[in-house]
């Protein structure tokens, strides 16, 4: 008979495998519809605001979160009141910020309304899923992630196929703000009512300060990893042209679907478990937990990026435009990097359970540095190349260094629990 464990995996991976599908569909769809510069355009949209998701944040979640799945089912109500003033107060000094992005002329000025409307309502469902993953709800997660990455998507096609005129991105960008908004809606009155008890709290100034200060540290690490694959688009617009960047859009979209679908699979089962086993002292379990995410890790990354190698010729040709068949090459080197990338999570988690945030930050800022000097070497010689390969070179050192690291802390209880204070 199949464990519950086995099925609520297997239930999980599905409803996310749903989602990704959806928004594979809806590429490969608007890659026949749209133009290539459109494409690129679009990867540009979604990865500002998704850069822009982060700084808004704050990253305050990496402390809060950590505490609720440290902390008893009575106490989620003074941790998530807590989080929810930290976030209306960093929503006050940050939100303004991202007007930068049409200062600098990064995005056209037409999208201006699109960009704050999906920024906003992107944050909150972003938050609300991470909470019910800390909250070890992964199914209820995915449902989310469903309405807010898939459901809509399939409403979505037919309208713009049937209906030409509105095959433009501010179409998909309306389809993609009801997906987020109904996702938030749902998100709010699964968490009120996991969490049951409520009260109002004092503020606690201290709390607060403590979380801001982690989460800056957080946010320090996360832009740096995250402006990779932000300032990625951006230098490829540049050095090679829109089209191209359609193209590459394209090709980083199928790569990192192996990641996509490895986080409900994997991660998002197991990292909630490895970081209560270590802050409880369970040590045996954490090792176990630890052993199992390592080899689903290596296993996973690897037969995805082989299934993805044989299938894409196939699903590009149905595109019908020579520019996305003709650039595969690309598609091989973006494979190789997803697999680094995903592989290096694994140390990750072991440090975040361990607490080490200082080395986590250090990790992703000199990767930052990484790709910089890279890409400034290469992108003379082959500038449509410079930016894969330079990734390849930052992820390898970050999960480099996160390995070496976790290994000299993992034997060593004391040193551990130094670093988490």
């Amino acid at each position: 008979m199949l464990s519950q464990d086995f099925l609520q995996r297997l239930l999980n991976v599905s409803l996310r495998t749903l989602s990704l599908v959806s928004r594979f569909v809806m590429l490969f769809a608007l890659a026949y519809m749209l133009t290539p510069a459109d494409i690129g355009l679009y990867g540009l949209m979604t990865a500002t605001i998704g850069f822009s998701v982060l700084v808004i944040g704050g990253d305050f979640y990496a402390y809060s979160q950590r505490e609720l799945m440290s902390h008893p089912k009575e106490e989620w109500g003074f941790i998530l009141q807590h989080q929810g003033v930290a976030a209306a107060l960093l929503y006050v000094v940050l939100l303004p910020l991202n007007g930068l992005v049409f200062v600098f002329k990064l995005l056209p000025d037409c999208f201006i309304l699109w960009f704050f409307i999906l920024l906003i309502s992107e944050h909150l469902a972003q938050e609300l899923y991470r909470l019910l993953v800390a909250m070890q709800r992964p199914i209820t997660a995915s449902c989310m992630l469903f309405v807010r990455m898939g459901l809509w998507v399939w409403v979505l096609l037919p309208v713009m196929w049937f209906a030409p005129t509105l095959q433009k991105l501010e179409t998909v960008f309306f389809a993609w703000f009801i997906g987020s908004m109904f996702s938030c809606v749902a998100g709010i009155v699964i968490v009120w009512r996991e969490v049951g008890f409520w009260k109002w709290y004092p503020v606690d100034w201290k709390w607060l300060r403590i979380g801001y200060k982690k989460g800056l540290m957080f946010l320090v690490g996360t832009i740096c990893f995250r402006a990779l694959f932000t300032a990625d688009r951006y230098i490829i617009k540049h050095y090679v042209g829109m089209e191209m960047l359609g193209v590459y859009v394209l090709y980083m979209s199928m790569a990192m679907a192996i990641v996509n679908f490895m986080e409900p699979a994997i991660f998002s089962f197991l990292y909630p478990r490895l970081v209560s086993a270590w802050r409880q002292g369970q040590h045996a379990i954490y090792k176990k937990v630890f052993r199992e995410l390592s080899f689903s890790a290596i296993l996973f990354s690897i037969g995805l990026a082989v299934v993805c190698a044989v299938l894409a010729p196939l699903v590009l040709q149905w595109t019908g435009k020579s520019i996305y068949i003709g650039q595969q090459h690309l598609l091989w080197v973006l494979l190789i990097m997803v697999v680094i990338y995903a592989i290096g999570m694994v140390p990750h988690y072991g440090l975040y359970a361990f607490g080490a945030d200082r080395i986590i930050m250090l990790s992703h800022l000199s990767s930052l540095g990484i790709f910089i000097l890279m890409v400034a070497l290469m992108v003379g010689t082959w500038p449509f190349f410079a930016v894969p390969l330079a990734l390849i070179g930052s992820f390898s050192w970050m999960g480099g260094v996160k390995l070496w690291f976790y290994l000299r802390l993992k034997n060593n209880h004391e040193v551990a629990v130094v670093v988490a204070r």
